[in-house]
């Protein structure tokens, strides 16, 4: 027998020479091939095909211990997968036999056993653990940047009112637009110039930038003078009220004070009254801020007044305007 025979070649022969066997001697070919392979305490067949294989010329390396130390571990990791290819090959051969068997009993039999002869070979077949993948570090999200807070949130009726009062010193009208833009200018300044003055103050740069510029004056000459402007009596009255108000001093009250007067007289600017009980002049509370709005109805026109300082605006679609204060002067009559 030539040497130079694979060992499936070798197999084959064998397997070809029992075959013979058996169809002489009346027995089934299949099943005593599986039993001097396998059934037994020694692997006849592997045996033969051993001792029949070209010995592999041993290569030691000095520097390689470790891998000629392997090498039976490998040798009898690789019998027990053969073992257990040729068990599913058999399975797998027989099953599609099974229709043209002239014993399907003993057939079928065969096939069990061969099926449990293949788990206890998956039983003792050493198991190789998967290695997992570490899992990958995952960074911390960064958190979203906060969105500063706006420093106007919405005009109130006293925000508005100081904003037209502003703009009409600068001979301007109060639109959607500017308002806007009063917005945009605050939310643009920094923390120190925000915090530095207060925000009627920036009312008041804000209209001086919006201001339109002033008209040269003309020179007056000898040959064109001036025509002298008339006044009205009412006009000559107000200026000259204005002018007492302006000379005097005027005293800060509160609310309660302020309601306490039993005559009053309504001097400009708007909020400022004579006192005649004391002979003086009076000024109610300054706008709040933060103060709430009750809308009231009062002689057919809807005003707002400030829950805290009393102070009552006349509500306009092009913004509210300062009237006075609840119970006083022409409020009188009006509660809270």
């Amino acid at each position: 027998m030539s040497t130079n025979l694979s060992s499936k070649q070798m197999e084959t022969k064998l397997y070809n020479l029992v075959s013979c066997l058996a169809d002489n001697y009346g027995f089934d070919a299949d099943e005593a091939f599986e039993y001097v392979r396998w059934e037994t305490d020694v692997d006849h067949v592997g045996g033969i095909i051993s001792v029949t294989e070209k010995p592999a010329k041993a290569v030691k390396k000095a520097a390689e211990p470790e891998k000629e130390a392997e090498k039976p571990a490998a040798a009898a990791a690789g019998g027990e997968d053969e073992k257990i290819a040729t068990c599913r090959k058999n399975i797998e051969n027989w099953t599609k036999k099974a229709g043209s068997a002239k014993d399907a009993v003993k057939h079928q039999e065969k096939i069990d056993k061969e099926q449990k002869k293949l788990e206890k070979l998956l039983a003792k077949a050493p198991k190789v653990e998967e290695k997992k993948p570490e899992p990958k570090a995952v960074e911390p999200k960064k958190a979203a940047p906060e969105k500063a807070e706006k420093r106007i949130k919405r005009f109130s009726p006293v925000m508005a009112g100081q904003l037209k009062t502003a703009l009409e010193g600068v001979k301007l009208e109060m639109t959607d637009k500017l308002k806007k833009e009063f917005q945009q200018y605050v939310e643009e300044l920094t923390d120190d110039d925000y915090r530095k003055e207060g925000l009627a103050d920036h009312m008041r740069a804000f209209s001086k930038l919006k201001a339109p510029a002033e008209e040269p004056e003309e020179e007056i000459t000898e040959e064109a003078e001036p025509e002298e402007e008339e006044t009205t009596e009412e006009a000559e009255e107000a200026e000259a009220e204005e002018k007492i108000v302006g000379d005097s001093t005027v005293v800060d009250v509160t609310l309660k004070e302020l309601q306490g007067i039993s005559m009053t007289a309504t001097v400009e600017p708007a909020g400022t009254f004579w006192d005649a009980d004391k002979g003086r002049f009076v000024k109610g509370p300054e706008a709040d801020d933060d103060e709430d709005f009750e809308e009231k109805k009062f002689e057919g026109t809807t005003y707002v007044v400030g829950e805290k300082t009393g102070r009552v605006y006349e509500a306009r679609d092009s913004g509210d305007v300062f009237a006075g204060f609840v119970g006083v002067g022409k409020f009188k009559k009006m509660t809270k």
